[in-house]
């Protein structure tokens, strides 16, 4: 409603405005009187009820204590003149009826109205009051009234009243009211048509001009000055802005032809950078498809030879050595594991950067995972006297179906980590099922440390590859620095999340949240169902 009055023109709105004010003007005033008339008439009914109540119970105080209830009902017989009034009732002291009249007349509205005042809430008003009681609604009003004597009551009068005769004056009052507001709203149309036209004459003509000047572009035209009001300044802008604008079309005349021909030449040295820029993209495209050819290749061509000689140094192993040879041995075979776990993640990192890992889909039990991998790095954490400690949740013993190897590398590499990176305290690793959507489920899986911890600024750059916390590159904190950026893009490629929780000094919390599908029934000889 809003919306469409907003859209119309300024002379109706003027002429609705005028007549809304009028007519409410002539509501509130009618709704004033009607409800004064309506109060005076409830005023002087209940006066008339109150007057013929006071002289039935001077009436019958006397028949009413001396138990002549045969002359009490000869006076209430006598109000059946009153058309108004259809019924009456003497209570004595105890609340017991001892006389009544009800009236011939429409008794469908005495049932009701008797049935609405005599409920067992209102009991107290012809059993024990002692002061005059009034119920009102829109058809009737009944009055309680008290019967004394000697200072004493002994009994109470009820009067039933009809307030339909309240209606005819009150729907006069109406008609009128609403005959006087169509004839206001009628002469106030009249009215604002014509004293708008000052006003609206000379926006209406501004306005039109508005839209020739739109439509065909010709600034020179001017509007015409009629008053030397508000609206002839308006115009008196209006026409300054034209003039401006008519200016500024001729300034940017002489220099289109001027813009035009930069444009064409920024645009023939554009196509230019842009022809050269798109050759040197597809040059280092070619360059980081090689690139990563090359450590695929390499890698791969290493592992080869590297597993040759770790393999022959676990032969050598077996034999019979002295301890010197034992120690030199055994330095060669942590060299060669640690050497093919280098050029694994340089593999594995390379196919990441390349969009060439996919991920497996196995059955399996995540809960084993985790179980698998603390005992495989336990001896590990034993060496350093670290308790390697799981919680793994009774709801998270679940069977999943995704790729078992990667999620099994890691939970390696963050618990590698976590050894590495403690010296005293403990490790917990945690496996929790949080949620749950469907068949699939949401796992919580966290990597608890007590070690050394990280800063604000090492954890912006923790995920980023061949990235190392001491920035050495030896030590006993040494590593590859690619092992968190494959676990941070492998749990990309798994939809999953990463976080880090870590104070330093006070150790770290490595928290994954991934979604996996869950599989009923057990688990088949070749590791799906």
């Amino acid at each position: 409603m809003i919306q469409v009055f907003r859209n119309l023109s300024i002379k109706t709105k003027l002429t609705l405005l005028t007549m809304l004010i009028s007519a409410v003007l002539l509501f509130i005033i009618g709704s004033v009187a009607l409800a004064m008339e309506v109060y005076s008439a409830r005023v002087n009914i209940t006066q008339e009820l109150r007057v013929l109540a006071n002289t039935l119970t001077a009436n019958s105080r006397h028949p009413l204590v001396l138990g002549q209830y045969k002359e009490i009902e000869d006076l209430l017989s006598s109000i059946s003149p009153q058309k108004n009034i259809h019924a009456a009732y003497v209570f004595d002291r105890s609340g017991k009826p001892v006389a009544e009249y009800l009236s011939q007349h429409n008794s469908h509205f005495l049932f009701q109205s008797l049935q609405t005042d005599f409920r067992h809430e209102n009991s107290s008003f012809w059993t024990g009051s002692v002061a005059e009681k009034q119920i009102f609604d829109t058809r009737h009003l009944s009055l309680f009234s008290p019967i004394t004597y000697a200072g004493k009551q002994v009994g109470t009068l009820y009067l039933l009243g009809d307030l339909t005769r309240l209606y005819g004056p009150l729907a006069g009052v109406g008609f009128g009211m609403t005959l006087s507001m169509l004839v206001v709203i009628l002469l106030s149309w009249l009215l604002a048509d014509r004293l708008q036209k000052p006003v609206t004459t000379p926006l209406l003509q501004l306005a039109q001009l508005m839209g020739n000047i739109s439509a065909v572009k010709d600034y020179s035209l001017r509007a015409k000055k009629v008053n030397n009001d508000e609206t002839g300044d308006l115009v008196d802008g209006f026409n300054q802005m034209l003039e401006q604008i008519e200016l500024h079309q001729s300034r940017l005349a002489e220099h289109q032809l001027y813009l035009e021909q930069t444009v064409a030449d920024r645009t023939s040295e554009l196509r230019s950078a842009v022809t050269a820029l798109e050759q040197a993209r597809n040059q280092a495209d070619a360059a980081n498809e090689a690139k990563s050819h090359f450590l695929s290749r390499m890698t791969h061509e290493l592992r080869t030879p590297l597993i040759g000689v770790l393999g022959m140094n676990e032969l050598l192993l077996r034999t019979p050595l002295t301890q010197q040879q034992q120690e030199l041995a055994d330095t060669v075979q942590k060299s060669g594991e640690q050497l093919l776990q280098l050029v694994s993640e340089v593999l594995d990192f390379s196919r990441i950067e390349a969009g060439k890992l996919l991920l497996d889909s196995v059955v399996f039990q995540l809960h084993h995972v985790v179980q698998d991998v603390t005992s495989l790095l336990l001896p590990q954490a034993a060496e350093k006297g670290l308790p390697l400690l799981t919680d793994i949740s009774s709801d998270a013993c679940l069977t999943v179906r995704a790729d078992e190897i990667r999620i099994r590398q890691i939970l390696t590499n963050l618990v590698g980590n976590a050894i590495k990176f403690t010296s005293s305290g403990s490790i917990t690793v945690s496996l929790k099922c949080t949620a749950s959507a469907g068949q699939k489920r949401t796992f919580f899986l966290e990597v608890a440390d007590s070690g050394i911890g990280m800063t604000p600024e090492v954890k912006q750059q923790i995920y980023d590859a061949f990235y190392q916390v001491n920035g050495t590159g030896s030590g006993s904190m040494s590593g590859t620095g690619l092992g968190l950026a494959i676990v941070k893009q492998l749990v990309d490629l798994m939809d999953g999340e990463l976080n880090l929780i870590s104070t330093p000094r006070q150790g770290s919390k490595f928290q994954v949240l991934i979604e996996l599908p869950i599989v009923e029934g057990k688990i088949s000889a070749e590791g799906d169902s």
